[in-house]
């Protein structure tokens, strides 16, 4: 799966991308909100997403927000990463629309599982969004035959 790392640290962006290659995923990197925010609106963008809380121009939450306000996107699962452990920070980004919220240092195993979580996530509203273009298509049909069924009766009814 294609992920987005956007952290203004080059050296942690460095490392977090080696991990995150060697784990399997397919690795974009921003250094800033700006440059997260076009690689997350442009075309096959990623659909998981770290984002730093703190960046130059526009930060995480911000990125945050404004992908939460595309709602004619696939939708993007966001974990935000920061040095903060401050629960009004935690409040904050969740408010904001982020999915998942990680503190550096972080263990490696702790961001592996929470990407995994999200990966489902991603998963099982795929599923869910096939399954309901397919219901409506189903209902679509439905109510084309229904409305075939009367215009044949009414015909029927004219004729005799």
């Amino acid at each position: 799966m294609r992920i987005l790392i956007a952290d203004d640290n080059p050296v942690f962006l460095a490392v977090l991308e080696a991990m995150l290659t060697n784990w399997g995923y397919d690795v974009v990197t921003a250094s800033d909100g700006q440059e997260a925010l076009s690689v997350l609106q442009g075309e096959a963008s990623p659909r998981l997403a770290i984002l730093d809380y703190m960046m130059p121009a526009i930060d995480g939450i911000e990125v945050c927000r404004r992908m939460r306000g595309h709602h004619d996107r696939d939708y993007v699962y966001i974990l935000i990463l920061t040095a903060t452990a401050r629960t009004q920070d935690l409040t904050f980004a969740m408010e904001s629309g982020a999915d998942d919220y990680v503190t550096k240092p972080f263990k490696s195993q702790e961001l592996r599982a929470r990407l995994r979580s999200g990966c489902r996530i991603l998963e099982l509203q795929g599923t869910l969004s096939l399954a309901r273009e397919r219901l409506g298509a189903h209902a679509q049909c439905n109510t084309s035959c229904l409305e075939n069924a009367a215009a044949r009766a009414a015909f029927q009814t004219l004729e005799a």
